[in-house]
């Protein structure tokens, strides 16, 4: 997340959450219940994590999975 902060570069996350672990968990968490299926596709052992954490599976139930897209960053 830093270097992507540094550079400017596009990421899933966002680079507030590179600020410290508290907002890295805020960002993950939302990263996960938001864009599950892009989530799991771009940082898969992030994803299993937060799985196990909250004992679910949002890519099953998404608006992602149902609507059939949201795998791209923006």
């Amino acid at each position: 997340l830093r270097a992507s902060d540094d550079t400017g570069m596009p990421t899933l996350l966002d680079t507030y959450g590179a600020t410290n672990a508290a907002e890295f968990f805020a960002v993950a968490t939302e990263a996960f219940f938001e864009r599950p299926r892009a989530l799991r596709r771009l940082h898969r052992k992030l994803y299993d994590e937060m799985q196990r954490f909250f004992r679910q599976d949002p890519a099953l139930y998404s608006s992602e999975h149902l609507a059939g897209h949201g795998e791209e960053l923006a």
